[in-house]
């Protein structure tokens, strides 16, 4: 079964995009964003995707709350990673 790349940290980690499965590595609820709209606010996550890598990044979950739920650095290499780098995304005012 070939696994999907979570959006937020990365990792190889769902088993399908775009259904609201939970990433057992960083806590990401999948809504089907993607890393070419990282700064749209995501209700599932009470963030931006943006957000989301930052967490990641600097304590190791999408969410300081859901750090006991994650998977912990050791067993994370059960999957693949290939890090991504978000874009800077510029937004356009109506009417500009």
């Amino acid at each position: 079964m070939s696994l999907y790349q979570c959006p937020c940290c990365d990792y190889f980690s769902l088993d399908e995009r775009g259904e609201y499965s939970i990433c057992s590595v960083c806590f990401w609820e999948d809504s089907g964003w993607d890393v070419d709209c990282p700064d749209e606010y995501s209700g599932p996550n009470h963030m931006t995707l943006r957000e989301g890598r930052r967490n990641f990044q600097y304590f190791g979950a999408c969410d300081y709350r859901m750090l006991k739920s994650v998977l912990p650095p050791a067993a994370r290499s059960r999957y693949r990673h290939s890090p991504r780098v978000l874009r800077r995304v510029a937004s356009i005012g109506v009417g500009q």
